[in-house]
């Protein structure tokens, strides 16, 4: 009898074990399904690569237009939400000079960068040099070609940077507030600023201007105090920075057809993975041919709002490209690599 009991007390005893281990367990998978979605949430946030993109261009300018409307959706979706970015135009984080170091340093991962490392980097002169191209549309598809492209990343991959591709930033020509520029007499006595690149100030020189360097993140201000007297752009980074409003000629000398490179930490570009680079290309390429589009289409719009606001004439482009062809036999002689790469490039530019 007292056997008996015993038996059904411990049957008892671990029905009810099994029970409550059931509903602990129960219990557990409730609790861990709840923190498995928040802690899923919380890793897909936490996994997100963050690419922080700067350059100088006011925010309707057509190369970051192209970056929001067209790079980043792109890669965003193409490596399924892996990456996010944050853009930072108009000099928000500083002029060139400052933009290239962070991306040199590895505190920003990008930049939409122009020539300011030419004089250490001569290949990169091409990008910016005067009456080297013939045209937006010949040049962006030789600039962009992949042997390009290789040759001038192999040469910047030693200070530390990677370069992807190049986008267009428009056709340079003079705006100025003393009087109008129609032969290359006209620019005796007009202080003009220009980027500190060597190549720039020599051919301001040449054609009589007296330049000042300065960045672009200064020019605003130089123009209002009268510092200077003129600038050299394409006139929709005139229109897009507002420096026409400080500016009453506008002389279409055309005399560069000029480039920005999609300059990356090497760190961090070469810490993607080869399927992540192969994409991150392949939109640098949509990037370069959106931003061409786009300046197209803005530039006839964007000279029609100038010519409300300012004086624009034509101008004797032969004489300016005598001297331009100068400072190019100067600049060849003087750097080999340059005049290799200008070869290649124009090679490319004749074929398309």
């Amino acid at each position: 009898m007292k056997k008996g009991i015993c038996l059904l007390a411990l049957g008892i005893c671990a029905l009810m074990a099994v029970a409550c281990s059931s509903m602990q367990k129960d219990k557990s998978v409730a609790t861990e399904d709840i923190g498995s979605n928040e802690t899923k949430d919380e890793v897909k946030d936490k996994k997100k690569i963050l690419i922080k993109c700067a350059n100088y261009f006011g925010e309707q300018h057509p190369l970051n237009r192209a970056f929001i409307d067209t790079f980043q959706p792109l890669f965003e979706e193409k490596t399924q939400g892996r990456y996010q970015f944050e853009l930072y135009p108009n000099g928000a984080l500083g002029g060139e000079k400052e933009i290239t170091e962070a991306v040199e340093r590895g505190t920003l991962e990008m930049m939409i960068g122009g020539v300011l490392l030419s004089d250490e980097v001569p290949e990169l002169k091409v990008l910016d040099f005067p009456w080297v191209f013939e045209n937006v549309e010949t040049s962006c598809t030789a600039m962009n070609d992949e042997e390009i492209i290789q040759a001038i990343d192999n040469q910047v991959q030693k200070l530390g940077i990677r370069c992807r591709g190049f986008i267009l930033n428009g056709v340079r020509s003079i705006s100025n507030n003393k009087r109008q520029i129609k032969s290359v007499a006209d620019c005796k006595e007009i202080k003009i600023r220009v980027p500190e690149v060597s190549q720039f100030v020599d051919y301001a020189k040449a054609l009589g201007f007296e330049p000042e360097t300065l960045s672009m993140s200064e020019l605003q201000v130089a123009l209002q105090q009268g510092v200077i007297d003129g600038q050299e752009n394409p006139p929709t980074t005139l229109l897009t920075s507002g420096w026409y409003k400080n500016q009453k000629y506008l002389s279409m000398t055309k005399h560069q057809i000029t480039y920005q490179w999609v300059a990356v930490n090497s760190q961090f570009y070469n810490s993607m993975s080869l399927e992540d680079q192969k994409i991150f290309d392949e939109c640098c390429q949509a990037y370069a041919e959106k931003t061409k589009d786009l300046y197209i289409e803005s530039e006839k719009e964007d000279l029609q709002i100038l010519s409300q606001n300012m004086m624009i004439n034509e101008v004797d482009r032969d004489a300016f490209r005598e001297v331009g062809n100068q400072i190019i036999s100067e600049y060849c002689e003087k750097y080999p690599e340059f005049a290799e790469i200008l070869n290649r490039v124009k090679e490319k530019e004749q074929r398309y």
